[in-house]
Parts: C-alpha cells; sequence; structure tokens
C-alpha cells in the first residue's frame, strides 16, 4: 500500500473490502473506526475528506490495524480505546471490553446513588471487577460526590483501570485495589457502602465454546467463565452483600439471560433483601439483577452529628472517616484528635477559618499565642519552613514521624494568622528584624496523616485541654466541656506515647529545647551534631 498514492476514500473501500471477505459482519464501521485510530480523524472527517491522501505513519498504521482485525482481533484491542456512555476508555489485551448491556447496569448502578444522596449520604460504592474502570469511572463523572472503592484479582484490570481513571481525572473519586472480592478493601468500610455493584464473570462454561472467535479468541478467560451455571462468582457476591452494604444499602449485578433467574431466587431463599427484580438489557434479554437490603437507607451513613463521639483506629483509620473529618474540617469545623503522644483540638490550617478562633475559645488560649501544625508528610518540612538549618533537617529525618516539634521561619505558604513573630537574637551582631515563625510536627499517625492529606493543608492543632490543664492522653481524659463545643471528637483510646512532644527551636545556631518532651533533650543535640 506504500507504494501508491492512498486517499481516505480508497483506504476505506479498500479495507470494507477486505474486511468483508475476512467475515468481519461490521465491514464499514470497522473501517471508519480504523482510519479514525490511524488518521486521527472523525466519522464525519472521514466524510469530507475523501481526497486527503495518507502519511506512511498512517499507512503503516492501517496497514497493522487491518491485519489484526481481518485476525479476528476486537476493534477495541486493536484501536486501543472505545467510547462507553459519556467517557472514552483506554482498552488493552489481557482486561475485558465493556459491552453495550453493561451501560444498563450503570443505570440500574445510579439509581442507587441517587437513593444514597437522598437520604443523606455522600454516597459510598463498591464495585467488585473493575476492568477497564468503565462502571466505577461512569459512576464518578455523572455523580459529583460519589466515592467508589474498586477491585479486580487481575493485575493488568487494576493497571489499565487506574490510568482511565487518572485519564479523566477521577483520582480522588476512585480507589482501585487488587484482591479477590473485597478482601483488600479497608475493613472500616465494611458495611457502610450504598450500593455493590459488579460485572462479574457470568458465561456458564459450556457455552464459551460457542462464542464467536472474536471474544472466545482474545478476551480473557478469568473474565467470561462463571462456572457449571454462570454463577460461581456470583454466589460469593451474595455472601458478600449482606457484610458490605448497609441497611437498605442496593446491590446491582449484571448477569447470563438464562441464569439470572436463578440468581433472583438465590436472593430469595437468602432473605434479608426488601426488593428484588431483574431488568432487561436493549434486546430486551433479562440482564441486570437489583436487590435492595431491608431496612432504612437513611439511618447511618455519614458521620452521625448527634453522636459527637465516634471509635477510630490510628493506625488503620477508615477512609470514610478520614473523607468526613477533612469535609468537617474545610467547613471550618473544629475535632479532638488523637496523636501518637496527646490528644489534640485541630482546625484546617486555612486562611479565614473561624475554627481558629473557636479553638482558641475553646482552650481560652491567649490568642497571641499560634497553634503548631500537624503536617502529612516530612518534606512538608521545607514546604512550610525556609532556610531550615541542615542539623533540623537531620532531626526530621531521624524523628519524624513521630513526637518531635520543629519551630522554624515560615516560609509564605503559612497564612500571618497561622505564624508568630518574634525578634530573634543574633549573638554579638545584635537582635534580627521580627520573624515569622511556624511550629511543624509529623506524628506517628497514619490517621493524621491522612487526614491532612485529604484536606490538602495541615491541621492546626493544639493539646485538648483547657489552657494550664494536664494534657490529655485518652479520650475519656479530654473534658467534657471541650467535647461538647468541639464539633466531633474521635475515640482512639490511649495514645501510643501518651507523652507530649519535646519542641526544638530551630531558627538560630543551634537547637534551642524549648520543651522536653517525649524525646531527650541529649538525643536531640546529638542527632543535631552539637
Amino acid at each position: 500500500m506504500a507504494e501508491e498514492t492512498w486517499t481516505v476514500k480508497r483506504i476505506l473501500d479498500w479495507t470494507r473490502g477486505y474486511l468483508a471477505e475476512k467475515g468481519d459482519e461490521h465491514p464499514r464501521l470497522s473501517a471508519e473506526w480504523l482510519i479514525s485510530n490511524a488518521c486521527g480523524l472523525s466519522r464525519i472527517e472521514i466524510y469530507t475528506g475523501f481526497d486527503r491522501v495518507l502519511t506512511p505513519k498512517e499507512l503503516a498504521a492501517m496497514h497493522d490495524g487491518v491485519l489484526r482485525r481481518g485476525r479476528g482481533e476486537p476493534l477495541q484491542y486493536v484501536t486501543g480505546e472505545m467510547p462507553f456512555r459519556h467517557i472514552i476508555l483506554r482498552c488493552e489485551r489481557g482486561v475485558l471490553i465493556p459491552r453495550p448491556e453493561t451501560e444498563i447496569l450503570v443505570d440500574a448502578a445510579l439509581l442507587g446513588v441517587d437513593a444514597a444522596k437522598a437520604a443523606g449520604h455522600s454516597a459510598q460504592v463498591l464495585e467488585i471487577g473493575c476492568g477497564t474502570g468503565c462502571i466505577c469511572c461512569s459512576i464518578a463523572s455523572e455523580r459529583l460526590g460519589v466515592h467508589v472503592t474498586t477491585t479486580d484479582v487481575s493485575q493488568l484490570a487494576v493497571s489499565l483501570a487506574m490510568r482511565n481513571r487518572d485519564a479523566l481525572g477521577l483520582a480522588r473519586a476512585i480507589d482501585v485495589v487488587e484482591c479477590d472480592l473485597a478482601s483488600g478493601v479497608d475493613e472500616g468500610l465494611m458495611g457502610t457502602f450504598d450500593l455493590l455493584v459488579s460485572n462479574p464473570p457470568y458465561i456458564p462454561s459450556a457455552v464459551l465454546s460457542t462464542l464467536p472467535y472474536e471474544v472466545a479468541g482474545f478476551e480473557p478467560g478469568l473474565a467470561l467463565d462463571g462456572g457449571a451455571d454462570g454463577l460461581d462468582v456470583f454466589r460469593r457476591l451474595l455472601k458478600l452483600a449482606p457484610q458490605a452494604l448497609r441497611a437498605g444499602g442496593m446491590f446491582v449485578c449484571e448477569l447470563f439471560e438464562t441464569n439470572v433467574g436463578t440468581a433472583a431466587q438465590l436472593c430469595h431463599e437468602q432473605g434479608g433483601w426488601a426488593r428484588i427484580e431483574v431488568r432487561d438489557d436493549l434486546t430486551h434479554r433479562p440482564r441486570v439483577l437489583v436487590a435492595v437490603r431491608e431496612g432504612n437507607l437513611a439511618d447511618g451513613g455519614t458521620l452521625v452529628e448527634t453522636d459527637k463521639v465516634i471509635a477510630v483506629s490510628q493506625e488503620k483509620p477508615s477512609a470514610i472517616v478520614v473523607r468526613d473529618v477533612a469535609k468537617l474540617l474545610l467547613e471550618g469545623g473544629v475535632v479532638v484528635i488523637p496523636t501518637d503522644s496527646v490528644y489534640g483540638i485541630s482546625c484546617a490550617a486555612i486562611p479565614g477559618n473561624p475554627g481558629l478562633e473557636r479553638i482558641f475559645d475553646i482552650k481560652g488560649r491567649n490568642r497571641a499565642q499560634t497553634l503548631p501544625w500537624l503536617v502529612a508528610d516530612a518534606r512538608d518540612l521545607n514546604l512550610y519552613g525556609r532556610n531550615v538549618p541542615a542539623w533540623a533537617q537531620a532531626l526530621a529525618k531521624r524523628y519524624w514521624p513521630g513526637a518531635l516539634t520543629l519551630v522554624v521561619e515560615a516560609s509564605a505558604l503559612v497564612p500571618d494568622e497561622y505564624s508568630l513573630r518574634r525578634v530573634v537574637a543574633r549573638g554579638d551582631a545584635g537582635d534580627a528584624p521580627a520573624l515569622a515563625t511556624i511550629a511543624l510536627r509529623c506524628p506517628d499517625s497514619r490517621l493524621v496523616r491522612d487526614i491532612a492529606r485529604e484536606l490538602g493543608v495541615p491541621l492546626a492543632t493544639t493539646s485538648a485541654n483547657t489552657h494550664g490543664a494536664a494534657s490529655a492522653t485518652s479520650a475519656s481524659d479530654v473534658e467534657g466541656r471541650l467535647v461538647k463545643m468541639s464539633d466531633l471528637t474521635l475515640d482512639a483510646g490511649l495514645a501510643p506515647i501518651a507523652v507530649a512532644s519535646t519542641i526544638v527551636d530551630c531558627t538560630g545556631t543551634e537547637p534551642h529545647i524549648l520543651r522536653e518532651g517525649a524525646i531527650a533533650t541529649a538525643a536531640i543535640l546529638r542527632t543535631a551534631g552539637f
């Protein structure tokens, strides 16, 4: 082909004829797809640009694509992408190609999301078997504010779903986990999902041999073979559903036309379902099972406002708690929070946050003072601090995450209301002009660090006690008045260290210990090289 002049029209006609001879059921459509992929043309541009001559690179791409399609390889694998609902997805061999009937599955799933939102939830979704990510990406892109946790046992599928997620800008809305069913899902999320959705392997084993070569010869058997009756994975999903869903939650599952009725019967036999129905696909064949758990969806869900104390784990924090706490803080909330050392009272370190004034009121603290910041990562030392001496960097490297607070010169990213301006002694040279400082700590608490990451800013935090009183080392030690005046208290039991952090002033030429706490002064000086 490369030795002749090939126009768009000529290559279209030739490709259509060639693929028709190879048994392609839709040769013109295939030809259009291949030209679009090779030349970067829309369907309209193909028919308005018949006289356009293909470049050698475009001809080479067409030659490769035509040969692959002629051998029966699915167009989606050849072109590397396909449209699904309102999005374009990357497709690759080894991962199941989304089908039109799965769009019906998404329609049903969105009803579950809408029901959750109507009940006042942020809508938490669990998907089993992400494949390309077509389901989770559609849900997250069509319903803002939803959060999807999706899993797949296939490493290829997980990788592809993550790339599709990231390409669509949905990284914050979708967590992708490589595991069998929900074995790798945060245990704290189980029982909190408003929706469980899945397009599992559902073709009966005996039917696989009747599938077209385009499917059986290229698509992964792992995503197709559902066992003798096609319900092997469904039975496991049915067992999982009561563990994953909250009361009133919805289970939506795509199945084979001959076994979806049996699946509905299995739901009836299991019990605990208020409503079970089967929906048809675009060809009017039974395809999608929809089952709703007994109970009221409006019960539970997000943080219960009337219950101002909730149990949490510092080392294995629930993702839903992290998200809800971050949302509360961004809205000006004040939260009593556990750390590795003692309990603190926190607000988001954002300019003009009314939560900052509330903390001073709750604590009875002098407004001339400032609040230390809890940061998400040790790298934040140089983000919010500047001119940080090398010996201070060494301290952070050694003791972060941990019970060490470093007072450093504040960078331009620290709003004025959070920094302290003070005169710093410079020895014989006299005192330097007033210096803006900030106290930073990266705590050894995954809970705190995850909240800071979710916020995108540090937590402005002081000890959870009335000014001058003893620090609280457990939630039960926090004064009732503070619990009442705060929006929420996170109870993680006894703080691991139960001793306040050591505070080191790093604005001079050598370390100055402002408070000796969990880390001894001698250890500080030794690490700093003094």
